[in-house]
């Protein structure tokens, strides 16, 4: 694998969990890292983790870092981040997108929820992903080359609503938009793999995130009885940075990959 060192990444959802983790691992491999996410203090979310740690723990590496608070929810925001990534670094030359949303409706039946929860859901998980690659890819093709890896889902693939997890079963919303996410992957790595723009999907497996540890926790297990023990978040943030570095990330270009199989056949851990 090639040394990031040079590379700009923008990394979103990258004040905790599986975005923060990637952020690092990106950071340990030479790159300068843009920490984008909507949580600046602790008080903000019921979860731990902020921009501002990330950034931290980054530039303790050695690596710049810069701090973009934004809400995915607002396109506006979403535009401005981006800007702040390329006036920061003068380049972005990965995009990591790792959202997940977990909002109000996340758990819900179709028909207890509203539709404005469902196009929140489209909007965070999918929209947004879309919008910053509509800034981000005349930016790559200008330089002539870029990596794009976004955070699909296993559930894309499944039965409606069901995941890993306890009791775990999410509305419509969550696994219709991953597809969506998922097929973005497909269609765009199609158009501008000319332009040496690499695009692949990552689905990360069912992750410990903070957010998987709260509900174990609320239930009082350790792991699923039909799913196991969670993937540590090392396994998809190693993956992630090794498509990211590796000698040719277009041979990767248009697929959906498992984290799991990729740290398995390269021995990543």
């Amino acid at each position: 694998m090639k040394s990031l060192e040079g590379k700009v990444a923008l990394v979103v959802g990258a004040s905790r969990g599986m975005g923060k983790q990637m952020a690092l691992e990106l950071a340990r491999r030479g790159a300068d890292v843009g920490v984008a996410a909507r949580t600046t203090a602790d008080s903000e979310a019921d979860l731990p983790g902020t921009i501002a740690e990330t950034v931290d723990e980054i530039r303790s590496l050695g690596r710049r870092a810069e701090p973009i608070k934004v809400d995915l929810e607002i396109g506006a925001e979403v535009d401005t981040m981006v800007r702040r990534a390329l006036d920061a670094f003068g380049h972005v030359d990965i995009l990591v997108y790792s959202v997940q949303y977990h909002g109000p409706g996340y758990w819900d039946s179709f028909i207890d929820t509203t539709i404005e929860q469902l196009e929140t859901q489209m909007l965070v998980n999918v929209t947004s992903a879309v919008r910053i690659c509509k800034l981000l890819v005349p930016h790559m093709a200008e330089r002539g080359e870029g990596t794009i890896v976004l955070v699909t889902s296993g559930a894309a693939h499944t039965e409606s609503g069901v995941l890993p997890g306890p009791g775990a079963s999410t509305g419509l919303g969550y696994p219709i938009s991953k597809a969506a996410l998922t097929r973005f992957v497909f269609a765009l790595a199609k158009e501008v793999k000319d332009q040496g723009i690499a695009v692949i999907g990552l689905d990360p497996g069912w992750t410990f995130s903070e957010h998987v540890q709260a509900r174990l926790a609320r239930s009082g297990q350790g792991s699923s009885p039909d799913w196991g023990q969670p993937t540590p978040m090392s396994v998809p943030a190693k993956a992630a940075a090794y498509l990211c570095a590796c000698d040719d990330p277009m041979s990767y270009t248009g697929l959906d990959l498992k984290a799991s199989d990729l740290v398995a056949e390269h021995q990543l851990i």
